[in-house]
C-alpha cells in the first residue's frame, strides 16, 4: 500500500485547491494508496494575521506528529504562489525533507508579482534553494515551467498537469442555442477576476437582445458593490447574483447557461473553464496561466485581448456568438469533446499517479 500524506486547504472550504484535492482523493481511494490528510493554512477561523504564525506552529506539531506515526511513501504539497503560503509552505517542505521524505510540489497558483522577484540575485537564491529541496515540482502552464527553469530549476523535475473535471456530471445533453440566451460568470466576486468589465459590458448586449440574461454566481469582497453598481446602471432585469453555489445547484447554472464569461486578470488553470467546457458553453475566457496552452481562439470560444480591460471587447464578442448559433453549437461539441478526453477526473488523476510512481521509482534507484 503507497501511503500518501496530502497537506491542502481544509476541504470544506470553497476554493480551486480543495475541490482538486476532493477529486484526487475520491480517485485514490480504494486502489493501491491510503491517503491521510493534513489541513494547513487558515482553517476557516477568524484568525488574525497576529495569531497566524501561532496556527502554522500548531500545524508544524501535527505535521511532526503524523510522519512519525503515519510514515508516509510521498507527501503532496500545495501551495500557491503568495507570500504567506509560500513561504510558510517552504517551512513544511524543509522539514518533510528533513525527516527523508520524499515531496510532490504541486504549485496550484501562480502569482507574477512574486515571480518577478526571481530576477533579484537575493531572491533568486531563496526561491532557488527552497524548490529544488522538492523531489517534484508540479505546475499548471508551460509558462510557469519556464520561469521555474530560469530560476535554475532542473527541468526534469517539473511537471505540467491540469486540473480537472467530472466531466459526466456537467455533461448537457441536447443543448438548445437559441434566444433568450443566459451568459455566465462563475467566480469570487472580486475585480481581478473581470467581474466589473462584464457588468459594463451588458448594457451593450442588452441593447441588442433585451432578453439576455447574465447570471453572476459566487462569494466575494465586491458582491455588494456589484449589486449596487448593477441597480445604479439599471439593468437589474437582467443580472441576477446567486451567491456561492456547490454541487448540483451549481451544475444546474452550467447546464442552463448558454455561454460562460471568464475576463480574468490572473489564473493558475482555473477549474470553472472546464467545468463550463463539460457543459458545452462556448468561452469568452483571457487567455492567462494554463488556459494560454488549452484555448484556441474560435474553437473552444472566443479569446480576450490580455493586454487590454475593454467591457467593448467582452460584449462585441458575446453578441458575435449570439449571432452565429451554428458556431455555438460547434465549440459546444468541441468543448464536451475535449474535455472528456483530456481534462475529465479519470484522465488527470492517472498523471497524478505516474507522478507518485516516478518519486517512488527515483527513491529506489
Amino acid at each position: 500500500m503507497i501511503k500518501i500524506l496530502i497537506l491542502t486547504p481544509n476541504l470544506n472550504l470553497p476554493g480551486g485547491v480543495s475541490n482538486y484535492i476532493k477529486l484526487l482523493g475520491n480517485e485514490l481511494d480504494g486502489k493501491k494508496f491510503e491517503i491521510k490528510y493534513l489541513f494547513v493554512g487558515k482553517t476557516g477561523l477568524l484568525f488574525k494575521d497576529l495569531f497566524y504564525p501561532l496556527l502554522i506552529l500548531v500545524q508544524i506539531i501535527r505535521l511532526k506528529k503524523i510522519l512519525k506515526n503515519f510514515r508516509p511513501s510521498v507527501v503532496h504539497i500545495n501551495p500557491s504562489l503568495k507570500y504567506t503560503a509560500i513561504i510558510r509552505d517552504f517551512l513544511f517542505l524543509k522539514l518533510i525533507k528533513q525527516k527523508g521524505y520524499p515531496v510532490l510540489f504541486f504549485i496550484h497558483g501562480w502569482e507574477k508579482k512574486i515571480s518577478k522577484k526571481f530576477e533579484n540575485v537575493i531572491c533568486k537564491n531563496y526561491f532557488k534553494k527552497r524548490f529544488e529541496m522538492a523531489d517534484v515540482i508540479v505546475v499548471l502552464a508551460k509558462e510557469f515551467k519556464n520561469n521555474l527553469v530560469n530560476l535554475g530549476i532542473n527541468s526534469k523535475n517539473i511537471f505540467i498537469t491540469t486540473t480537472m473535471v467530472e466531466s459526466e456530471k456537467y455533461y448537457p445533453g441536447d443543448k438548445n442555442f437559441s434566444e433568450p440566451y443566459n451568459i455566465l460568470f462563475c467566480a469570487n466576486m472580486k475585480k481581478e477576476k473581470g467581474s466589473y468589465e462584464l457588468l459594463t459590458a451588458v448594457p451593450l448586449v442588452i441593447e441588442k437582445y433585451c432578453d439576455t440574461s447574465f447570471i453572476f454566481v459566487g462569494d466575494g469582497k465586491d458582491l455588494e458593490k456589484l449589486k449596487r453598481k448593477t441597480k445604479e446602471m439599471g439593468i437589474e432585469k437582467n443580472v441576477i447574483f446567486n451567491g456561492y453555489k456547490t454541487g448540483n445547484e451549481k451544475i444546474e447554472f452550467f447546464k442552463k447557461a448558454h455561454i460562460f464569461v471568464f475576463p480574468s486578470h490572473s489564473e493558475g488553470f482555473p477549474t470553472v473553464v472546464l467545468e463550463a467546457m463539460a457543459a458545452g458553453l462556448p468561452l469568452v475566457v483571457r487567455s492567462v496561466g494554463g488556459l494560454v496552452d488549452v484555448i484556441k481562439d474560435g474553437k473552444q470560444g472566443f479569446i480576450l485581448n490580455t493586454s487590454t480591460r475593454s467591457s467593448k471587447e467582452i460584449g462585441d464578442k458575446i453578441i458575435q456568438l449570439i449571432e452565429h448559433p451554428d458556431l455555438m453549437e460547434k465549440m459546444s461539441k468541441n468543448n464536451i469533446t475535449e474535455t472528456k478526453e483530456k481534462y475529465d477526473v479519470k484522465k488527470t488523476c492517472n498523471t497524478i499517479i505516474n507522478i507518485y510512481d516516478n518519486i517512488l521509482i527515483r527513491k529506489i534507484h
